[in-house]
């Protein structure tokens, strides 16, 4: 059985109707990575939300979303805040905005994790700080005392993947996680996106514009355009057999990008994405 199934999801503007995602279907098993990717403002985050249900007010969403058979869209809010964190685990682009700055880091996941266990303070902490450590954060006690600002972009990503690790999700989410990391952090997140789902075999979403990361990382790829679903299939059929043009554009302009930097670097031999 599929561990998340999502068919005709449309988002639209209640106000004037404007449809911003159209018709999206896929499915997702335990353990496989899909990537969505597409030009920014193609929809890709949209859906991510949608899925959480975590959408702007006045927009609108329909479709089935099933997490391992149920519904969540027949589910109160009361009762999808269960699903969220455990079932459905999102990590956001943008660390400072995951994390009230006006909070200790350790304040916030402590909480995340009482809202789903029943653990003590001291099982939480060193569940946190075991994690942690195995992402290559040290000293978790001072991390934890710190408050959003005080971490780089890249600690913070490490933050939400060992929250991650302690939750167990079903499906993690990712969405654009190496956007606002520089090249060598982002090779880095990237690598512990990969650990990370060998070490759960949870099922993972990663949203990307980089072409490089999903053909790292995903086993198959949804190309949205303007809202709908254009191509779909598994990563290596997309990189070297894409039928529609816009998938064949995305590629070539990755491939193009690729040539050009290995010019610029006197031809070394550098892997590719």
């Amino acid at each position: 059985m599929n561990v998340l199934e999502v068919e005709r999801l449309n988002i639209w503007e209640e106000r004037t109707g404007t449809l911003l995602v159209h018709n999206i279907a896929f499915s997702l098993a335990q353990g496989e990575c899909l990537a969505i990717v597409g030009e920014s403002g193609s929809g890709k985050s949209l859906t991510c939300k949608a899925l959480m249900r975590l959408k702007h007010s006045g927009v609108l969403q329909s479709g089935r979303i099933a997490l391992k058979g149920i519904d969540l869209a027949q589910l109160s809010d009361k009762e999808m805040r269960k699903y969220r964190g455990r079932g459905l685990c999102m990590i956001m682009q943008n660390g400072m905005r995951a994390f009230d700055p006006s909070r200790r880091l350790g304040v916030f996941l402590l909480e995340a994790l009482a809202a789903h266990f029943d653990w003590s303070r001291s099982e939480m902490t060193f569940r946190l700080s075991s994690a942690m450590l195995s992402v290559g954060l040290n000293n978790p006690p001072e991390v934890m005392r710190r408050y959003p600002h005080q971490l780089s972009g890249g600690m913070l990503q490490r933050v939400m993947i060992a929250l991650a690790i302690v939750l167990e999700p079903d499906v993690i989410i990712a969405d654009e996680p190496t956007t606002a990391l520089d090249t060598i952090t982002a090779y880095e997140v990237v690598e512990q996106f990969v650990k990370l789902r060998e070490r759960l075999g949870s099922a993972m979403i990663i949203v990307s514009h980089d072409m490089g990361v999903v053909r790292r990382i995903a086993d198959k790829v949804a190309v949205i355009k303007e809202g709908e679903l254009v191509e779909r299939g598994k990563t290596g059929a997309i990189f070297t057999g894409a039928r529609h043009p816009y998938t064949r554009n995305l590629v070539s302009a990755k491939e193009a990008l690729s040539r050009h930097y290995k010019q610029l670097m006197g031809g070394a031999d550098f892997a590719d994405g």
